[in-house]
């Protein structure tokens, strides 16, 4: 009789260094994602290039500090931990506690440490879970703590907060079109970039996996946020790490196509949003219509929302009396459109345009006769008249504005084309002649054109074209372009939610996490395996393949040193003789 031996010797597949699990969550507060993707940050650059991104990312609950600090540490809604101002009056973090409660509970020998330019965060949120809180006084001081805990510490967990870019926020504008908002992300870009450039060179930094996660708890418009629009809401969601697939996460986009005539047949449309979009046009000694100068006004806008708005001005409409012009609706809120000029202590105005708020375009023309009336027109038909005899200087030298007053604060939500203004009276054969008609030399008075915008140009174009001999062109701030006689919609069901920052950190430490916490959020990562309870059932052991010690594929054999590679990761080296 035969007898077989067989030799088993169980190894690894392979033996990778023991690493070890850390996180890095950096806050900044009120970053809007469109002023991050302008500004120029290079140490978060490559951070988004060793990772994944979002710059669709949401806060869809409450747009304040508090409430939204409390969803990134605690990964649930305001309607669990009760935070719905700053006040953090009834708040409960007892049944719904930051992640450095978990950790603690999980593994107190785990190290945890939240620096914050926000007091309240430590103090209300982070409570005495951490292993060390400390409240600085500005994001100077959040970077050079950071620095010296990681030099002399071994941290698991931290948390960074900086409030530059939300003090910048409320005293300048929350918008990329504001310098010092943008000067302020930058600002925390080279805050961070020391920061990361310690963690890469500890001692034990090629055993250590670390993950990093950046992300704000609202965006804003204006100098406030606490909104419910996108501009409110939409933040950035960045997750690097040396294990993470490198990916891009938007919003889905669809067009909706509507019956909406343009008698011009234009391409494409300019849309201002109503919130902070707008044109400027620089401001030109021909638009100084001073005392004297006789003009006129024309431009086309297709809008469903009345409201007290500048849809074409050179003036602070804070008030009518101050000088300069603008297009608007009957204050408060329309629905008639109107007209109103003013000097700084005179003024007149012509309530009595049409409903013109019904998603149709529509051609207003004014012309303003300064020793006698400005008539108003609504598609070349007269409407009304006002006398402006009386009116002073309505020079201003401040340009011309689109979709908003000079101050930025009247904001239009519709679009508008075929801005044109002249140095002389139209007649009223000639406004309803040109009204819906293609302009060229043809024109009467086109000697006297001195401002001709189409704003149709369309593309990735942020100017807008002056086709008029003085070549005045304008620049594009918000404003989109998009195709005539539709609607863009967007679904952002797709992209992360700041909840998801709290269970995507605990993920990677391979804390447990307990379906009885109700956590809001999802992680943004593979689970550490383990980690979640009850979601994940043993898979049984199972062979890949057999290979022999060159690696090459084969069926078992006699006689033959062997290795089984299975599927949890073992290797079993075999020898049958015969």
């Amino acid at each position: 009789m035969k007898k077989l031996l067989i030799l088993l010797l169980c190894i690894p597949l392979c033996i990778p260094a023991q690493t070890t699990q850390k996180v890095l969550i950096i806050g900044i507060d009120g970053c809007r994602a469109d002023a991050l993707k302008l500004a120029n940050t290079p140490t978060i650059d490559d951070l988004i290039s060793n990772g994944m991104y979002s710059p669709d990312a949401l806060n869809d609950d409450i747009t304040i500090s508090g409430p939204g600090w409390s969803a990134i540490l605690c990964g649930v809604w305001s309607d669990k931990h009760l935070s719905v101002d700053n006040s953090f009056v009834g708040t409960d973090y007892f049944n719904y506690p930051s992640l450095f409660k978990r950790i603690e509970d999980f593994d107190s020998n785990l190290n945890t440490i939240s620096i914050c330019h926000w007091d309240p965060i430590n103090d209300y949120i982070v409570q005495n879970h951490a292993d060390v809180k400390l409240n600085v006084s500005s994001d100077l001081d959040v970077s050079n703590e950071a620095i010296s805990y990681i030099s002399s510490n071994d941290p698991d967990c931290m948390f960074l907060h900086f409030d530059d870019v939300d003090l910048n926020g409320h005293t300048y504008g929350f918008s990329p079109n504001v310098t010092q908002y943008l000067s302020a992300i930058e600002g925390v870009d080279a805050y961070i970039s020391p920061i990361i450039q310690t963690i890469s060179q500890r001692p034990n930094y090629n055993n250590e996996d670390w993950l990093i996660l950046i992300t704000s708890d609202h965006g804003g418009v204006g100098t406030s946020h606490g909104g419910t629009s996108i501009k409110h809401q939409n933040v950035m969601v960045i997750v690097s790490g040396n294990n993470i697939t490198q990916e891009i996460i938007q919003k889905d986009s669809s067009m909706i196509f509507d019956s909406v005539y343009n008698c011009l047949a234009d391409t494409v449309e300019l849309q201002f949003d109503g919130i902070d979009d707008y044109v400027h046009i620089p401001s030109n000694p021909i638009y100084n219509f001073g005392t004297n100068q006789d003009f006129t006004i024309e431009c086309r806008v297709r809008t469903n929302t009345i409201g007290d708005v500048a849809i074409i001005c050179d003036k602070d409409w804070l008030s009518g009396n101050n000088a300069g012009f603008v297009f608007s609706f009957k204050y408060p809120a329309g629905p008639e459109w109107k007209v109103n000029i003013g000097d700084g202590t005179n003024r007149s105005d012509i309530n009595t345009g049409g409903l013109i708020a019904d998603n149709q375009w529509h051609t207003l023309s004014v012309s303003f006769d300064r020793d006698g009336y400005m008539k108003m027109y609504e598609d070349g038909f007269l409407l009304d008249s006002a006398d402006i005899s009386y009116v002073g200087d309505i020079t201003t030298n401040s340009g011309l504005l689109f979709g908003t007053d000079i101050n930025q604060n009247y904001a239009y939500k519709g679009s508008i084309a075929e801005v044109r203004i002249w140095n002389s009276l139209i007649d009223e054969q000639n406004i309803q002649t040109w009204h819906c008609n293609i302009l060229n030399n043809t024109h009467p008075n086109y000697n006297n054109l001195i401002g001709y915008w189409k704003l149709n140009e369309g593309g990735n174009t942020n100017q807008v074209i002056d086709y008029s001999p003085n070549n005045n062109n304008g620049s594009i701030s918000g404003a989109i372009w998009y195709l005539p006689d539709s609607t863009w919609t967007y679904d952002y069901s797709n992209t992360p939610r700041i909840v998801d920052i709290c269970v995507t950190a605990l993920n990677h430490l391979c804390v447990t996490i307990d379906s009885s916490w109700q956590l809001d959020g999802v992680s943004l990562i593979p689970d550490c395996i383990g980690t979640i309870i009850d979601e994940k059932n043993e898979e049984p052991k199972g062979l890949i393949k057999i290979t022999d010690v060159l690696g090459r594929v084969i069926k078992a054999t006699n006689n033959h040193s062997l290795f089984y590679i299975y599927n949890d990761g073992t290797v079993e080296k075999r020898i049958i003789i015969d």
